[in-house]
């Protein structure tokens, strides 16, 4: 798959979670916390304007290639989040774990091999990115 199709694929397959669940932020919350402990402790005292910021720009990295350029988002994230706020690989791990498996669980029998491909694709390359910093 190449990368618009990728990225042509991702877009899809929200669009018909958003149609299906409306607000996907609460959600990937509530999955990303569950899944990690540590990232609900991190993230405590941050408000639904906080969190909705930093949803949009987990978007833009399954969304755009632009972010994940030598000196895109990506690279400012990293060293801001990792340094700042003790952000680990394992919570950056969780949170895109957290946003497919409710893409998926929402799409249930409409989620596809190019929606797995294109999500599996993606997180996997924005994880190198993360653990090549790491």
């Amino acid at each position: 798959m190449t990368d618009s199709g990728e990225l042509e694929s991702i877009s899809r397959s929200l669009d018909l979670c958003s149609d299906r669940l409306g607000d996907i932020v609460p959600p990937v919350y509530r999955r990303f916390f569950e899944l990690d402990s540590s990232a609900a402790s991190l993230m405590e005292y941050s408000d639904e304007h906080m969190r909705g910021r930093m949803f949009a720009s987990v978007l833009e990295l399954f969304l755009s290639d632009d972010p994940l350029q030598a000196d895109g988002f990506l690279s400012w994230e990293l060293e801001n989040h990792v340094s700042a706020y003790a952000v680990s690989t394992a919570m950056y791990e969780s949170l895109f774990t957290a946003f497919i498996q409710v893409v998926r669980e929402t799409l249930d029998d409409s989620w596809c091999a190019d929606f797995e491909s294109a999500w599996t694709s993606r997180i996997a390359r924005i994880m190198a990115e993360v653990r090549r910093r790491d």
